[in-house]
Parts: structure tokens; C-alpha cells; sequence
């Protein structure tokens, strides 16, 4: 697909609902999962319901849109002044008004306020604080139309042997912009062939916390997938080996939203073999496709 194309053109045996399995309980596993990954994207307050995103400072501002006066510490507390009038409450449903703080919010920590219909998500990121209003009456969540998979099939059910390299830091690119470096451990890498290659994936999360899994960007980006990245989720394996499922590769929030944060692979999580499973890129017009 081209930069200026106005149509989505599929890959060969991608289309929704087309099955590569030779097993059909394989294939109807598949759809199940991938109906509660599009329940999940439409969720009222979901990636689809960020309408802005607005960075804070020491200095204090009004966001548009918004009601109060914000800014943020160098210690990630968050201090916004509000007036009985604005309508704001807290996540517990208490309203506020005068000096409300927030945090310290560290990490990836957040909290929210709510606006009426709208909560007003404020999140550590970076490094730094995002504020950002989920509106389930969002223009992305009212045109969204869903996201195609290819084809199930079995030979993107891959064993792969895992390797312990334990990184207490790794760096990455953010949907926040090229200034706002993510970090994350990692406990090692997977190591599994694709065709006559052998790759290699940096892994997040734990074993122990059942949240491995690995964001990756692979050579269908050029024309199927959602170039910056996708993740898969990544199983222990029976003899100390990996299962990874890349059919069920989904793509990051900032597929779906300009107002995403989310982390991009490490230079070496991007592969020069193509991974034909799991979802394609949005149709044009969404997010950043």
C-alpha cells in the first residue's frame, strides 16, 4: 500500500475469516480471541477514545478542552486548580474543587478524574506527564469499522529456545515521540527460525508475573502490517522451551491514536524476515496507519 493510497489492498489469503488451519478447532480459537481483542479496542474508554494529549510542565497552563489550571513538579506530582463550576470528581466519583494533587506519579503510575462522560487519564510516561481525555464518543471510535488478521494457521505457532541474557534496563522508542525514551528488563531472548533464517527477540516481562511477551516489527511491515511495531504475548514451553503464537500479533495502541504512548521495538526486535500472522495494519485515516 502505498503513502497515497485510499484503499487497503490485502495480502493474499488475509481476509477476515479465511482459515489456513487444517484443524478448525484451531481456527474457531482464533476468532474467538480475536473477537475479544476488538471487544476490548472498542471499550468506551479504550485506544480508540483518546482525543488529545497534552505534556506538562513546571508552568502552570490551561489544556483545550479541558477545565482547570495544570502543571507538574519535577517529581511527577501533579497540581490542578479547579472551581466547584468545572464538575470534576475524583476516579472514586467524589467531587473536587480548589488545589487537587496528584502522585508523585512515577513510572508508568496514573490516575483519573472524571468529566461528565469524559475521564481525564493522567499518566506518567517517559519521565514526564501526559494528560489525556478518553471520550467514548471519540470520531476514532465512531468510524472504527475493525481490524483484519490473516489467515490462521498452524506454521506461526512457533518453539523457540530461550536464551537467559537478564538487561535490568533496555531503552526504547515511544509512540510519544523520538525525545521520550521508554525503559523495561528483560530476562532474555527467544531465539526460533523463520524459513531458513534463525531470529532472534528481546523479551519483556516475567516468567514469574505471566506478562512475557515481545514487541517486535518484521519485514511485512513494507505492505500488510502496522510498520512501527506489534506485540505477541510469549509462553513457557514444555523442556524449557518458548511458544510463540504469531497469529495472535496485535498491533500497539498507536495504530489506533495520535494520542498513544506506547513502547516501539529495539533495534534488534526488528526482523528482516516476514511474520505473515496475526493482524494487519488499519485501513488508512486510522491513528498513525
Amino acid at each position: 500500500m502505498s503513502e497515497g493510497s485510499t484503499e487497503f489492498e490485502r495480502p493474499a489469503g488475509s481476509a477476515e475469516g479465511a482459515t489456513g488451519a487444517s484443524d478448525p478447532a484451531f481456527a474457531e480459537a482464533h476468532a474467538r480471541w480475536h473477537a475479544g481483542v476488538e471487544e476490548s479496542r472498542r471499550h468506551p474508554y479504550g485506544p480508540l477514545s483518546p482525543t488529545a494529549i497534552f505534556w506538562l510542565s513546571r508552568e502552570p497552563r490551561t489544556l483545550p478542552g479541558l477545565p482547570g489550571v495544570w502543571r507538574a513538579d519535577a517529581d511527577g506530582l501533579v497540581i490542578v486548580e479547579l472551581s466547584a463550576a468545572d464538575g470534576v470528581t475524583l476516579g472514586s466519583g467524589d467531587p473536587v474543587e480548589g488545589r487537587v494533587e496528584l502522585g508523585p506519579l512515577t513510572g508508568t503510575e496514573s490516575e483519573l478524574l472524571g468529566w461528565g462522560s469524559i475521564r481525564v487519564e493522567v499518566a506518567a510516561r517517559s519521565g514526564q506527564i501526559a494528560v489525556r481525555p478518553r471520550d467514548p464518543a471519540s470520531q476514532a471510535r465512531a468510524d472504527y469499522a475493525g481490524t483484519s488478521t490473516f489467515a490462521p494457521s498452524e506454521k506461526w505457532l512457533i518453539s523457540a529456545e530461550f536464551k537467559a541474557r537478564p538487561r535490568a534496563d533496555v531503552s526504547v522508542s515511544s509512540a510519544a515521540g523520538p525525545d521520550r525514551q521508554q525503559h523495561y528488563s528483560s530476562p532474555g531472548i527467544a531465539r526460533f527460525s523463520v524459513g531458513d533464517a534463525t531470529v532472534e527477540l528481546t523479551l519483556f516481562g516475567s516468567f514469574e508475573g505471566d506478562d512475557l511477551r515481545a514487541i517486535f516489527a518484521d519485514a511485512s511491515g513494507a505492505d500488510a502490517t502496522f510498520p512501527a511495531a506489534r506485540f505477541v504475548d510469549v509462553k513457557p514451553g514444555p523442556d524449557g522451551t518458548l511458544v510463540i503464537d504469531f497469529n495472535r500479533a496485535v498491533n500497539p495502541p498507536a495504530a489506533y491514536s495520535a494520542a498513544a504512548t506506547c513502547p516501539f521495538p529495539p533495534a534488534e526486535n526488528r526482523l528482516p524476515v516476514r511474520i505473515d500472522a496475526g493482524e494487519l495494519r488499519p485501513a488508512p485515516g486510522t491513528g498513525r496507519a
